[in-house]
């Protein structure tokens, strides 16, 4: 039997005069135009993603010229995609055949930083799957498989004489491709983190001495290593003059202060220090150029704060549609319920909740279960299965959760006769009978 090669030719990688100055055509030619679909866009600007359309015998796409001259080539296929990075220079002029073979796998010639980013693109996915397919545990044998990252690299990188612009990024793709994968050896092993016989430090030099680079940008985890790689990323002020220290690149380093940001911003405790911990936010947005949208944001969670009241600007809605102001149930403590139809710790509180809510004898205290689902169907629906009765309303948007910086559902919080905080994080009905106690004393 012969066996079908399907060729895709890769033509025009320049900028056309007839286009605008700061936009090329990008042409492909094929054989399998209708059972492939592709697409091609600046790499790090998903937005700018374009499809191929026929014309004139070619697939065409009109790109926006992007600085660094690397765009994604998606291809896609049933439910099978492809993603390969292209380096598209302005000069770049030679034609490339991009060819897909029966067996799996694809071969690229023409331009040999092409060809060396798809050599490189499948040892990746080699690699990968022999690192999950792992059955010996030889801390040697992992520690040489998360090297071949590098070596791989280096090597392509000579054999193929690559341009200035791919041999770094090679570099930063091998450095992050091995700092991913060491991440990911206590699930592949089945160990706890402290049990690898081996440190990333022992294989890796620090991620600011390869990653401090407009190119390394581009990849989507970048931000995540510089950010896991901090030396204290819980501590606001310590994190950021690391960063500023060590990094000089402004794309980069923008994304990792959000990081750290949001990350102050959801684990501060609000209990204990808010107004030292918002002077503290505020001083550092000002030092370091954050974002105003966290200091908003810690202010919003003020209302995590016994005594604050219910947080504005919450929209409650019944089954029939009808908006409920949370003053309706002024007069009462109300024990809430955070839940989601999709939410399965949740569920199985359903039944300890309903057993509960009949049973309690307390005047002074209503019960109330607030859905956080995206779809209302998707409320209504598991409520019906579930035959949940009382009080029961739906939050569009989950603007409850966000404004009482709840972490994990389900989530039980008690407000008091005045519309107060009176707990936040309350214990959930299934833990026994100190919920019952705590329930059945309020206002006595």
């Amino acid at each position: 039997m012969t066996k079908r090669i399907i060729s895709i030719s890769l033509f025009y990688l320049t900028t056309i005069l007839a286009v605008a100055q700061d936009s090329f055509v990008f042409s492909l030619q094929s054989n399998d135009t209708i059972a492939r679909r592709f697409l091609v866009s600046p790499m790090g600007n998903q937005e700018g993603m374009s499809s191929l359309t026929p014309q004139n015998g070619l697939l065409k796409a009109e790109l926006a010229t992007h600085p660094s001259g690397f765009y994604n080539l998606v291809s896609t296929k049933g439910y099978s995609q492809i993603i390969l990075p292209l380096y598209l220079p302005k000069e770049e002029v030679t034609p490339s055949v991009l060819t897909f073979h029966p067996e799996g796998g694809f071969s690229f010639t023409g331009s040999e930083d092409n060809n060396a980013l798809a050599v490189y693109s499948r040892f990746c996915s080699e690699n990968n799957r022999a690192l999950w397919n792992l059955s010996e545990k030889n801390p040697e044998i992992l520690k040489q498989m998360l090297a071949a990252f590098l070596t791989k690299a280096d090597s392509i990188e000579k054999v193929y004489r690559c341009s200035p612009s791919v041999r770094e990024y090679l570099s930063i793709w091998a450095y992050i491709s091995a700092f991913d994968s060491y991440s990911s050896l206590p699930r592949i092993l089945r160990i706890k983190p402290e049990e690898l016989a081996f440190t990333r430090e022992d294989l890796l030099p620090a991620p600011h001495q390869v990653l401090d680079s407009p190119l390394a940008a581009l990849f989507a985890n970048t931000p995540g290593i510089v950010f896991a790689s901090l030396p204290n990323p819980n501590n606001l002020d310590s994190a950021l003059i690391y960063l500023d220290t060590h990094y000089t690149n402004k794309e980069l380093k923008q994304k990792v202060k959000n990081d750290i940001a949001q990350r102050y911003v959801t684990r501060f405790n609000y209990e204990q220090g808010y107004d030292n911990g918002l002077a503290r936010l505020q001083a550092a947005t000002e030092k370091y150029g954050l974002d105003k949208q966290y200091v908003e944001e810690f202010v919003k969670r003020k209302a995590t704060i016994p005594g604050q009241p219910f947080p504005e600007n919450v929209v409650l809605k019944d089954t029939l549609g009808n908006v409920v102001d949370f003053s309706a149930f002024r007069g009462k403590y109300v024990y809430i319920d955070l839940w989601a139809s999709w939410c399965i710790p949740c569920l199985k509180e359903v039944p300890v909740l309903q057993k509960l809510e009949r049973e309690l004898q307390n005047e002074k205290l209503v019960f109330l279960s607030i859905s956080i689902d995206a779809k209302e169907d998707a409320w209504k629906k598991k409520m019906k299965q579930k035959n949940m009765h009382g009080n029961q309303l739906w939050n569009p948007g989950n603007t409850l959760g966000q404004a009482l910086n709840v972490k994990g559902i389900p989530f039980f919080i008690i407000y008091d006769p005045d519309g107060k905080l009176y707990m936040h994080g309350a214990p959930r009905p299934s833990q026994g009978p100190g919920v019952v106690e705590l329930l059945k004393n309020l206002g006595k």
